[in-house]
């Protein structure tokens, strides 16, 4: 399956804050699957952009597809079938020591599915050298 690390840390420090990017930021994440192409995400937003998992569903499905939200704006049901929420968790990252860490589960979304995921993440350029840290493993 194909992979992508989508992080909106930098869209919310340089465009919205106007300032550069943190050294340590934290956040909450997503994993999202399209089932037609077999690509897989991991979504990554600050806490001060998104409240909750819903609104980093929403955000990445902007363009994407189409979708609404509950009632109390916590949940995020996504219309185009061939996308799936497979869950989220929270994440700290620490770009001096080179540590990403993903732990947690989403109230609204449930547990992401870690199998495989220091693997693929270490695949992308970026992340090259780094420690992956899942569940404090």
């Amino acid at each position: 399956m194909d992979f992508e690390l989508i992080d909106y840390s930098e869209f919310y420090y340089t465009k919205i804050l106007r300032k550069e990017i943190s050294a340590k930021c934290n956040g909450k994440f997503v994993q999202i699957t399209n089932e037609d192409t077999g690509k897989e995400y991991i979504v990554l937003s600050p806490r001060e952009l998104s409240v909750h998992h819903a609104n980093i569903v929403e955000r990445f499905m902007l363009n994407r597809g189409k979708g609404t939200y509950n009632q109390k704006k916590d949940f995020f049901t996504i219309h185009n079938p061939e996308w799936v929420v497979v869950g989220g968790g929270i994440w700290t990252i620490d770009y001096p020591n080179k540590a990403l860490n993903l732990s947690g589960t989403s109230q609204g979304y449930g547990k992401f599915d870690s199998n495989g995921f220091k693997k693929k993440i270490l695949t992308i350029a970026k992340m090259i050298g780094f420690t992956i840290i899942i569940d404090g493993i």
